[in-house]
């Protein structure tokens, strides 16, 4: 059988190398291409040294220029019976140095073997160059573990991070370890030891203090791979992702989302964590504690009269009277034997609603101690757009455990409380038993909506939006949908106007926003483009609610992408040119929340909104849709709407659209995604959720 051939084979030989002359013969014999070794001459595929007695020159300065002259040349040295029992050391350079018992015949046999080899070696040490690069490019951070003996390999990037470059090419878990924050510790080993038994893919997010005392928070991806050496463990690869800055990104929004803009206190949702704390306080140490709703008395009419910029400044001089009073250090009504301090909580609810919490109290006189001096501090007068007005207030008090031991029995006190005391004509009261006749009285108006939204009547249907180049669903608007036991069905208008009156907007908006998140994150994930959720947001969510807040939880909950988020406002909203209302849009779109002009065409439209304004899509109404003919003859008014939109880079959406001809106008005139019963009507969620997964 032919041998396999390693051509050309370049050879040197000492002056008294007597074996050069047979080696040649044999290796040309076996149709090798042999020729002497010349460094000015093209490289051959090997190099073999003779060094003879290893009296000639220096064989250091030939394998010196040699390796200088052909580094991608391996180079093998046969040793003479002199040269193998007189040379201390192998030289560096010199890629397999065969025993001098070797003869001719054997060093042919090996020869393509050693070829075949040092191709290996050069084919991963290519490879580890290139993840070198890579690792310089893109700062990739990652290593691999052996759960047999628990060494780790890592990333010089990773070594960096820990201060530590290890001397061989696996270290010890310690280095590693010890950076690793001590409530993950447990986490991470145990994940790769159960990773390496079970051989399936995990993903986990640890923090690990690096060398100059900075917390880095990584996404670690990983999975076992077979052993390369049989009988050994599998080995754990992870590569990980410095999550550090988005992180503090979303630790910063949460801490926003906690804070009311306009006052600076607490907002809804720090007060619903403050009253679960506060509660949960009381029960284990058996303290009184008291909520108290807070409202001011005719802050609508000092709004509609003197404008929201009055109203505003109004809220800020009250917020700050009320934190002056609620101060830990000015409360002198801590129980004498109360295991901790009193503390108070100063909350806002939106628009003019107020909460304090009270625990370590004494009882309900110390709750009306702090009332009164809440109430006295308000009356000082205040200047506001040129007018000197006197604010006041009405406040209602329900105890922790009198009046309810569970947070939703404690609200409905206080807010049963407070109606009294301003049906009393303001002041504060305490609650009696006798206020849930009077509360119940009030809540009959407001009976069926607060009852649906209880007893799950409440549902979303789904209208979806379409690129009509496509037909593809490109969105769908969430739209709310009521059928009430004894009224039967009631129009989404009616829904609304009804909340908006009886003040259940705010809550009612934050289910609506809520339920549609949670929906859409059931939709398909697997769609070349994902499917936008558009959802409706009232002028008075803003007035009653921190809707930047209600945004931030709703996507947290959900697990639904910001960018893939629409809020509809209408342009009412933004005639106010209310700054915090502004400041609120701004902050969503940061996230990548896009703001969408909601019925442009209906009625009034000041063409000013488009100028300068939070927003991101013009959304057209239906009148300005059915100005285009039945026969497809265009409206130049909304082919003009839609080329203004294109110039102030707004992204327009027809609304209503009813027949084809109208989609046919639409498109050719640059508006591509529209909805309408053209197209499909509301859906309910599981049916528009049937819809993507076919489509």
């Amino acid at each position: 059988m032919r041998r396999e051939q390693v051509s050309p084979v370049g050879i040197w030989s000492a002056p008294d190398e007597t074996r050069a002359s047979e080696i040649e013969r044999t290796l040309e014999t076996l149709d090798f291409d042999v020729s002497p070794l010349e460094l000015s001459s093209p490289p051959p595929a090997l190099a073999l040294l003779l060094p003879g007695t290893g009296q000639g020159p220096a064989l250091a300065t030939v394998c010196a220029r040699l390796a200088e002259a052909m580094p991608q040349v391996p180079t093998v040295l046969l040793h003479s019976i002199q040269t193998e029992r007189s040379l201390d050391s192998e030289f560096e350079s010199v890629f397999v140095a065969l025993p001098a018992c070797v003869d001719s015949h054997g060093l042919a046999a090996r020869l393509p073997r050693i070829v075949a080899r040092w191709e290996e070696v050069q084919r991963l040490a290519s490879r580890d160059r290139t993840l070198e690069r890579l690792e310089t490019t893109t700062g990739l951070i990652y290593f691999d573990f052996r759960s047999d003996d628990g060494t780790f390999s890592t990333s010089v990037q990773l070594q960096h991070m820990i201060g530590h470059a290890p001397e061989n090419a696996r270290m010890s878990p310690s280095p590693l370890l010890e950076r690793i924050h001590t409530d993950d510790r447990a986490l991470f080993a145990g994940t790769l030891f159960e990773a390496a038994r079970s051989g399936a893919p995990f993903g986990m997010r640890v923090r690990l203090n690096d060398v100059t005392g900075r917390l880095c928070h990584l996404h670690v991806r990983g999975r076992s791979f077979d052993a390369e050496v049989r009988g050994e463990m599998p080995l754990v690869f992870a590569a990980c992702e410095d999550i550090t800055e988005h992180t503090q990104r979303l630790a910063e929004a949460e801490a926003r989302s906690l804070v009311d803009e306009l006052t600076g206190l607490g907002n809804r949702r720090h007060f619903d964590d403050g009253l679960a704390t506060v509660l949960a306080r009381a029960k284990r140490k058996r303290e009184q504690m008291a909520l108290l709703y807070v409202d001011l008395d005719r802050f609508k009419h000092i709004n509609d009269t003197l404008g929201h910029d009055a109203g505003d400044q109004l809220l800020r001089i009250i917020s700050a009277r009320l934190s002056e009073v609620v101060r830990a250090q000015d409360l002198v009504c801590g129980a004498p034997d109360a295991a901790g301090t009193p503390e108070a909580r100063l909350s806002r609810l939106g628009g003019d609603e107020f909460t304090i919490l009270l625990s370590g109290i004494h009882g309900p006189p110390d709750a009306e101690q702090v009332a009164k001096r809440l109430l006295a501090s308000l009356k000082s007068p205040v200047v506001l757009a040129g007018q000197m007005l006197t604010p006041s207030a009405s406040i209602g008090i329900a105890m922790y455990p009198a009046d309810g031991e569970r947070n939703g029995d404690l609200r409905r006190r206080a807010d049963a409380a407070l109606y009294a005391a301003k049906g009393a004509g303001g002041g504060f009261r305490l609650f009696t038993k006798s206020m849930e006749d009077g509360a119940l009285r009030r809540l009959a108006l407001e009976h069926e909506l607060r009852g649906a939204l209880e007893r799950n009547e409440l549902e979303i249907h789904y209208q979806p939006r379409v690129d009509y180049r496509t037909l593809h669903t490109t969105g769908a608007e969430a739209l709310l949908r009521w059928t009430s036991p004894t009224l039967g069905r009631v129009s989404p208008t009616e829904i609304f106007r009804i909340a908006e009156d009886i003040g259940v907007i705010a809550s009612l908006g934050r289910w609506v926003l809520n339920q549609a998140c949670l929906d859409a994150s059931d939709w398909p994930s697997s769609r070349d483009e994902p499917v936008r959720l558009s959802v409706n947001v009232s002028a008075l969510q803003f007035d009653h609610d921190d809707v930047f807040s209600t945004v931030v939880d709703a996507l947290k909950n959900s697990g639904v992408s910001p960018d893939l988020l629409d809020l509809e406002i209408t342009e009412d909203l933004l005639l106010r040119e209310d700054a915090t209302i502004a400041r609120s849009l701004e902050e969503l779109r940061r996230m990548g929340v896009r703001v969408v002009l909601d019925d442009f065409g209906k009625g009034y439209s000041a063409l000013a909104v488009l100028m300068n304004q939070p927003i991101d899509v013009l959304k057209l109404d239906r009148r300005l849709i059915e100005t285009v003919a039945p026969d497809g003859s265009g409206s130049h008014l909304l082919a003009n709407v839609i080329r203004m939109a294109q110039d102030l880079h707004l992204h327009p959406i027809a609304e209503g659209v009813s027949h084809g001809d109208q989609a046919e106008f639409l498109s050719a005139k640059g508006c591509h995604e529209m909805q309408g019963f053209y197209f499909s009507a509301a859906i309910p969620a599981d049916r528009f959720r049937e819809k993507l997964e076919i489509e």
